[in-house]
């Protein structure tokens, strides 16, 4: 979702009264919001989201003093960096009226609260007895002086690094690969490690969750120092911290939200939960900054299979995705029939490169039926036909099995390019490392006329380069994610 802020109005009045009343024991009326917005010492912000007032925050004016009297996040909406950013707004609006110190009360009971005024330059004054009552608690006075001065500035830096940052460090754990990488501005990527467990795996034929949490616990710390060091920079030069939260692995993921949580309480620096998927989506942008949008991009993976228009940074529609096997899935499952090997999809893409993919007609489910995928039945039917044909060339059955995946992938994106007027299809997950896919997108683009962008194959497996670069946007557009967000390993991604 995609916030704005914008002064308080009398058509926001109602709005902020329903936020009011579940989040003050005793909520102002709305016509003493009407009375207040009246005043011309006060200053009220509200935060828009899809036409929707998600926070609201304001000020007193008193000479030279900025009083913060009200910051308000809707519950259904906490966590997301709105009322820092409303914070931040208001402070450098007082500025601008001549403001040299700010000053506001805050629950002594609210330590993360506190610590987060702490971090926009408010410090501990005094204490107010019984000051909040329903529960009756002591308020905390602090204050942020020097408001105005030249080592501060516009924009002040205690402020930008909470809702930007130049260097991110990202960390990706999210199934068998263990990551860190060091991004600059979304975009620069000053290194980016990566630690496969693929040796690990491939005496099972496939992920052991347990397995791969143990060695993300073995590599994590290595692999982050190693990130640091390729980045040519120290510690203290790291301005946020992000890790994949969700979706994955539950174990997987918690080694690196764990990781990234400490050291942002150990830097002082801010921490931003990603989305694996919305991750994969930024891969692209690393290599070619100036992709334009609208983008259909084409996400395939072991785990995922969706067809994603990109309209905006941060603003997504999923326009499909698989019904059962995503297409990574399916590679690795015909593989493994086939005694071929863990992971499958290299391996079937290597045998496709001797053989004839139109020697076997393997099924099309839904090629031009809708948006969704099904693999599940192209699965089967590969293993009908060893298993009825034993004697079949195996390099033919691994490129008729290839172009019946990639003729279905590359059909739909085609098609949704087309529909929604997309400037470009871009492809994204492990499976884009597939030399048939590729070629075939990129045909299509030609023919089409649309920009195709093809990642290298080390953009398209997991790598914590993505990571950060899709927190670089994601901090600026929501601030940091609280500390006591977890793993989430059924996380969906955010749509617009």
């Amino acid at each position: 979702m995609s916030v704005v802020l914008e002064p308080m109005a009398g058509r926001h009045v109602d709005a902020v009264c329903a936020i009011d009343s579940r989040c003050y024991s005793r909520p102002w009326s709305a016509a003493q919001w009407r009375t207040e917005l009246a005043a011309d010492d006060r200053t009220h912000l509200v935060a828009r989201g899809n036409d929707h007032v998600v926070a609201h925050a304001g000020t007193l004016r008193v000479l030279d003093e900025l009083h913060i009297t009200t910051v308000a996040v809707d519950p259904d909406h906490e966590g997301k960096g709105h009322g820092t950013r409303l914070c931040i707004e208001l402070l450098r609006l007082g500025i601008a009226a001549g403001a040299t110190a700010a000053t506001l009360e805050v629950r002594a009971q609210a330590h993360r609260t506190q610590r987060l005024y702490g971090r926009l330059g408010f410090a501990p004054a005094g204490i107010r007895s019984r000051y909040y009552d329903r529960p009756t608690d002591d308020a905390v006075i602090m204050w942020l002086h020097d408001l105005d001065s030249p080592e501060i500035g516009e924009p002040d830096p205690r402020w930008s690094r909470l809702m930007t940052a130049d260097r991110i460090l990202g960390i990706e754990t999210s199934c068998d690969e263990t990551a860190a990488a060091v991004v600059r501005q979304g975009a620069d990527v000053m290194s980016s490690v990566v630690s496969s467990q693929i040796e690990i795996h491939q005496r099972y034929g496939g992920v052991v969750p347990e397995v791969a949490s143990r060695a993300h616990v073995e590599s994590i710390m290595p692999v982050i120092a190693q990130s640091i060091v390729e980045a040519g920079i120290d510690d203290h030069e790291i301005d946020a911290i992000a890790a994949t939260h969700g979706p994955g692995l539950v174990g997987a993921l918690l080694v690196g939200v764990s990781a990234a949580k400490a050291m942002s309480l150990v830097w002082d620096v801010p921490f931003i939960a990603m989305n694996h998927l919305e991750s994969h989506l930024y891969a692209a942008f690393l290599e070619e900054p100036d992709l334009e949008m609208p983008l259909v991009v084409l996400l395939v993976s072991g785990g995922h299979t969706m067809l994603i228009v990109m309209e905006d940074h941060l603003r997504y529609r999923v326009l499909g995705s698989t019904l059962d096997d995503a297409a990574g899935e399916a590679f690795d499952k015909v593989a493994r029939f086939m005694d071929l090997g863990y992971p499958g999809g290299p391996v079937i893409d290597r045998l496709a490169i001797d053989g004839d993919p139109t020697a076997i007609r393997f099924p099309r489910a839904m090629a031009n039926d809708g948006w969704d995928f099904s693999f599940s039945g192209l699965k089967t039917a590969v293993v009908n036909h060893v298993r009825k044909h034993p004697d079949a060339d195996i390099n033919d059955v691994a490129a008729s099995f290839q172009e019946a995946v990639a003729d279905v992938l590359v059909g739909k994106a085609r098609r949704a390019a087309q529909e929604v007027g997309a400037k470009g299809l871009c492809l994204a997950g492990g499976v884009a490392a597939n030399s048939r896919l590729r070629e075939k997108a990129l045909d299509v683009c030609v023919e089409d006329g649309y920009r195709a962008f093809l990642p290298s194959r080390a953009m398209c497996t997991d790598n914590a380069a993505m990571v950060a670069a899709a927190a670089w946007w994601r901090l600026q557009a929501d601030g940091p994610s609280p500390l006591d967000i977890g793993a989430n390993p059924s996380l969906r991604l955010p749509v617009s």
